[in-house]
């Protein structure tokens, strides 16, 4: 009786078993192209974040090309040597030393902080096919979209006035025609022209008020057009090298006293130098970009507008070297914000003292692809922004006091209660703060 059984039972569970092994397969089929897909989108943000800039795809950069490395080394290293090489190395692993010499002795930074599954997600990326360039080198851009030329209205002015004219014809001829009946002589239209204009000149209130009338506008016109001398708002000049603040600022997020350096304790923001620009793009070459479609802007090839720093600063990107003796060329960028020199402006006093946001004055720089000037920088508009602007007594620029004595910030607390402290009621509005 048993042993006729357990065939039965060894037959059922086999069975089951086997049903539950094929449902595992098909759920992990299906499920793995999606966790793979995450885990590739996640580890493409770590690697621009943590690799980027040292390492491509494609070439070697700083480090070697991370493009397939999955198929170099097995995952098991790769998870030591990225967590932390140094001691990868320490233990004698013969391919962390080699790579070591390999590379002139340059020590990778460790990245404990990242976790299996960061790194796993930065090995999918770095697995992820590249994109095709177009045919020839050169990437499909999608064709402009030719601006609709604004709407010429000028035809249908001529239209009008040729029918206004025909209707004051037509009313004259009415005229006339009744004049005769009546038994009156008709008169034509420069005779009635005449009439009117005797008429308007004998009239001496009229006379009056029409002097009045084009004396106020013409004096009203050439107020406005003297305030608007100098005043060069929405300037948008074209620069030796095309600078995007939407990419640096806005794309990755770059704080803008990182080149701006000097606006948080000098009187000027400052122009950046090449040095600066070069603490990123001595990595960063711009071949990486891509545009609209997903496809590379420059096949693969170096931005040319990186080029031109690379040319000014004397950088050899093959050799990854200062090119001895060069005769460095100064980039002659357009100024863009320009104040008369009898305005005063220290942008110390409002970045580090006021803590005033530099998209305040110069507008929402994250989004644009060319600068350009977005306020007036008037003396109107610089009065309306210290009457209504509160001052910062939270900030430490003022705290330091001596012994015994109040702070700037404790007397003016003292002082306004809790009143809302803008920069008028502390003297913002004095004419010597902005003209010496």
């Amino acid at each position: 009786m048993n042993r006729s059984k357990t065939p039965i039972r060894m037959r059922f569970f086999a069975t089951n078993a086997l049903r539950a092994l094929t449902i595992a397969l098909m759920v992990s089929a299906l499920a793995s192209p999606l966790h793979a897909e995450v885990d590739a989108e996640l580890g493409k943000k770590l690697f621009k974040a943590n690799c980027a800039s040292c390492h491509k795809l494609d070439k070697k950069l700083v480090g070697p090309a991370l493009g397939g490395v999955t198929e170099r080394r097995s995952e098991a290293w790769l998870l030591a040597w990225i967590r932390n090489n140094a001691a990868l190395r320490a233990s004698g692993d013969a391919d962390a030393i080699a790579i070591f010499e390999e590379y002139g002795g340059s020590v990778m930074t460790a990245f404990e902080n990242l976790s299996d599954d960061d790194i796993q997600s930065i090995l999918a990326y770095t697995n992820m096919p590249a994109a095709a360039p177009a045919p020839g080198g050169k990437d499909l851009v999608p064709a402009p979209i030719s601006d609709v030329p604004a709407e010429d209205n000028t035809t249908l002015l001529y239209i009008f006035g040729g029918f206004l004219a025909l209707f004051s014809v037509l009313l004259l001829r009415i005229r006339n025609t009744l004049k005769e009946v009546n038994g009156d002589t008709a008169t034509t239209v420069i005779q009635d022209a005449n009439a009117l204009t005797k008429w308007l000149v004998s009239n001496k209130r009229f006379m009056t008020a029409a002097t009045v009338v084009v004396t106020v506008a013409f004096l009203y016109q050439l107020f406005w057009f003297l305030m608007g001398v100098g005043v060069e708002q929405n300037y948008q000049p074209v620069q030796p090298i095309a600078f995007s603040h939407k990419i640096h600022a806005g794309d990755n997020q770059v704080d803008c006293n990182y080149c701006h350096s000097s606006a948080r304790s000098s009187k000027h923001s400052g122009i950046p130098s090449t040095n600066v620009c070069m603490n990123c793009h001595m990595y960063i070459d711009g071949s990486e970009i891509v545009n609209e479609a997903g496809a590379l802007k420059y096949g693969g090839e170096r931005s040319p507008e990186i080029a031109k720093i690379y040319a000014a600063i004397g950088w050899d990107a093959e050799n990854r070297t200062y090119i001895e003796n060069y005769e460095q060329k100064p980039v002659k960028w357009i100024r863009l914000h320009n104040l008369p020199d009898l305005a005063y402006f220290n942008h110390a006093q409002h970045v580090t003292a006021g803590q005033v946001a530099c998209q305040t004055c110069h507008g929402p720089v994250e989004e644009m692809d060319v600068m350009y000037q977005y306020s007036e920088l008037t003396m109107g508009w610089c009065i309306n922004c210290h009457r209504e602007t509160e001052v910062k007594t939270a900030n430490g620029y003022y705290a330091n006091a001596e012994e015994g004595t109040q702070t700037i910030n404790e007397r003016l607390a003292a002082k306004f209660h809790d009143e809302k402290i803008t920069v008028e009621k502390i003297g913002g509005l004095e004419c010597g703060k902005c003209h010496y």
